[in-house]
């Protein structure tokens, strides 16, 4: 089953949403340019809850005019037309967006929830738009819009979403198959947050000291172990070797928080891996032989005695 959408409704028109349709309406792109005589052109609709209300909302309508993308305040019947809905709103709204839109939509409508959200905000999100007949796509956007526009790569998950993940890549996405599973492409966003947005925090704390202290070049040219192995391999590396070096690697943050409040940075970041690691050293998980369990074992290891919340 091919997919081949005329009318593409894009809910939330921010950062995202307006990327998306700058993407879609551009020369070349999939809207085109409407040709005389055409009964049925390309059209791109747009509804935003914020628009005029505000300076924000009075620049997002003047963008959607821009680009002839006719935007909307509220939802309406107008949405009835859409063969294809973008979803991009924060993540708080995602399920007040899917309940908003799903008695308007088209019957057999895709809809595509790009919203940051948990695994199990995505599967409300889903059975409000199946409910209503529409069928839905989880997505996870991997990278930021405000470089990449309409090419910020993304996973995309769900049964039959191959046609759905080819019709993006023809319409100028970069879109990846994840699987059939609804929810994890969510759920794969929010666990690579963990890392990604811990680093971010880790960094401030990190690089503020090392500014303060007149050595932050230095300690950015300090990590060609992570480039050399890539950042995926040595988060890996660590993690494996976290079951041998617990103890080690918490006395040592104990001094690293000493040196932060000696230079009036506050160790936030620094006092909870501190707390981690001394959640493994009295789980008493460090082998006997000191040898380096492999990467399963020692993710066992971590699962069943020291990260017990399931």
């Amino acid at each position: 089953m091919s997919l081949s959408p005329r009318v593409i409704a894009l809910l939330g028109f921010g950062e995202a949403g307006s990327a998306i349709a700058r993407g879609l309406c551009a020369e070349g792109g999939w809207r085109g340019t409407p040709r005389p005589g055409d009964n049925a052109p390309r059209r791109v609709i747009a509804i935003d809850t914020a628009l005029d209300k505000d300076a924000r909302g009075t620049a997002l309508g003047k963008e959607a005019r821009r680009l002839d993308v006719a935007i909307e305040g509220r939802y309406t019947a107008a949405l009835g037309a859409a063969d294809l809905v973008i979803c991009a709103v924060q993540g708080e709204h995602a399920l007040e967006a899917a309940q908003s839109a799903a008695p308007l939509l088209k019957k057999g409508a895709h809809y595509l929830d790009l919203c940051t959200v948990t695994g199990k905000m995505s599967d409300e999100d889903r059975a409000a738009i199946e409910a209503a007949g529409g069928r839905y796509i989880d997505i996870a956007v991997m990278g930021g819009f405000f470089k990449s526009g309409i090419k910020a790569p993304m996973l995309v998950a769900g049964e039959d979403v191959e046609p759905v993940v080819a019709w993006m890549n023809a319409s100028g996405f970069e879109a990846k198959v994840l699987g059939p599973r609804p929810g994890s492409a969510s759920s794969v966003k929010m666990i690579r947050s963990v890392l990604i947005k811990g680093v971010e925090a880790l960094g401030v704390e990190a690089y503020v000291t090392a500014e303060r202290q007149g050595i932050l070049k230095e300690v950015m040219e300090c990590m060609g172990d992570v480039d050399k192995l890539g950042f995926a391999r040595f988060v890996g590396t660590l993690v494996q070797t976290h079951v041998v070096h617990a103890h080690r690697r918490w006395e040592e943050m104990g001094l690293v928080g000493r040196t932060l409040r000696e230079t009036g940075v506050p160790p936030l970041m620094t006092e909870m891996t501190e707390k981690s690691l001394r959640r493994s050293v009295d789980a008493g998980i460090a082998p006997a032989d000191g040898k380096v369990p492999e990467f399963d074992e020692a993710l066992k290891i971590l699962s069943e005695k020291v990260i017990r919340g399931r």
